[in-house]
């Protein structure tokens, strides 16, 4: 999360892990017309601050402020491959496969925001509230209209049963933030 005034108006960016936040928080920072208020990036008590959600914002914004929120989101099947590969320089497609059908099954995407898996977490779970709705002042947008982030040949990656678990894990990502659901390689 990087918080910055712009014109007297107050921003707060949620970065969603793997969305090219690195990319947007340099843009921020680059920009002479921003005063960076705070930009968080660290773990602290089991959260990590880079990647704070907007339900759990009030811990670390002042709440007297009309805040400007916006985030950018990615097509979950080039998100979590990003991801995997990531945490895992070193592994190969093989190891990716393995990952979906064995590993990222067991995760528990809770509210609790775990850092050892906060790549992995569905990007909706970022932007909602309490109740799991998208406030109308989040402005989103998807990260593939303003740049040309890295796409994968879903079909080495993604055998039928990977794209259904994806599809199952991440199905409120296609949904709220419309994106194209495959049902087959």
């Amino acid at each position: 999360m990087i918080i910055f005034i712009n014109k007297n108006k107050y921003y707060v960016f949620i970065h969603i892990p793997k969305n090219g936040g690195k990319y947007i928080r340099n843009k921020i920072n680059d920009d002479k017309d921003n005063i960076i208020i705070k930009s968080y990036w660290d773990i602290n008590l089991d959260l990590d601050l880079a990647h704070i959600p907007y339900l759990k914002k009030n811990e670390f914004i002042e709440n007297n402020i009309d805040y400007n929120y916006f985030t950018y989101t990615r097509c979950p099947y080039h998100r979590i491959i990003s991801a995997f590969l990531y945490k895992n320089y070193n592994k190969n497609i093989d190891d990716f496969k393995y990952f979906v059908k064995n590993t990222l099954t067991t995760y528990d995407f809770n509210n609790k925001f775990d850092y050892r898996i906060i790549h992995y977490y569905p990007q909706y779970l970022f932007i909602c509230d309490e109740n799991l709705y998208i406030p109308y002042n989040i402005k989103i947008d998807k990260l593939e209209d303003i740049g040309n982030p890295p796409k994968y040949d879903l079909t080495k990656y993604f055998d039928n049963s990977c794209i259904n678990i994806i599809n199952n894990i991440y199905s409120k990502d296609f949904l709220f933030l419309n994106y194209e659901i495959k049902n087959s390689v």
